[in-house]
């Protein structure tokens, strides 16, 4: 399995985290609220099933949002070989390694540090359709491609 290949199938399982995690937190939500009893402080009552309602909507957009980063991933071929960084290349850089894909932030794997960031992120913008050897301007600094699979 190549570095991509592992890359991808990391990524796959920090969005099946998410998910889950989402998950676990609207099945709390929806048990705190059916053993809530009403008191006969009626203001906290009504506070009380304000602050889970708030929290069922919190769980809900992050489900959501992974199940958009999971359709994202399903759409991405890891075996694929890319001239120019397009969605699902990992690219390296003078900056770093970039895989251009979803928006995960930092992912360690085998002691390489990669940034997982989304094609429509200002430097994921700054790296479509550039090749090896490109050299462009981010932030006031010259970045170069190194290589791009």
């Amino acid at each position: 399995m190549t570095f991509k290949e592992k890359l991808f199938a990391r990524c796959n399982q920090l969005v099946d985290e998410r998910i889950a995690l989402a998950k676990k937190l609207i099945a709390e939500a929806q048990q705190a609220a059916n053993e809530d009893t009403k008191s006969s402080m009626g203001d906290k009552y009504e506070t009380s099933r304000e602050m889970m309602a708030l929290e069922m909507r919190k769980a809900n957009e992050q489900l959501q949002e992974g199940a958009k980063l999971n359709k994202v991933l399903t759409r991405l071929n890891p075996t694929t070989i890319c001239q120019q960084v397009e969605i699902g290349s990992l690219v390296s850089t003078s900056m770093g390694d970039f895989f251009v894909s979803i928006s995960l932030g930092k992912i360690m794997l085998e002691q390489r540090e990669v940034f997982a960031l989304s094609a429509v992120a200002p430097l994921g913008k700054q790296l479509m359709g550039k090749e090896k050897g490109d050299k462009f301007e981010f932030n006031s600094r010259e970045i170069e491609i190194i290589s791009v699979e």
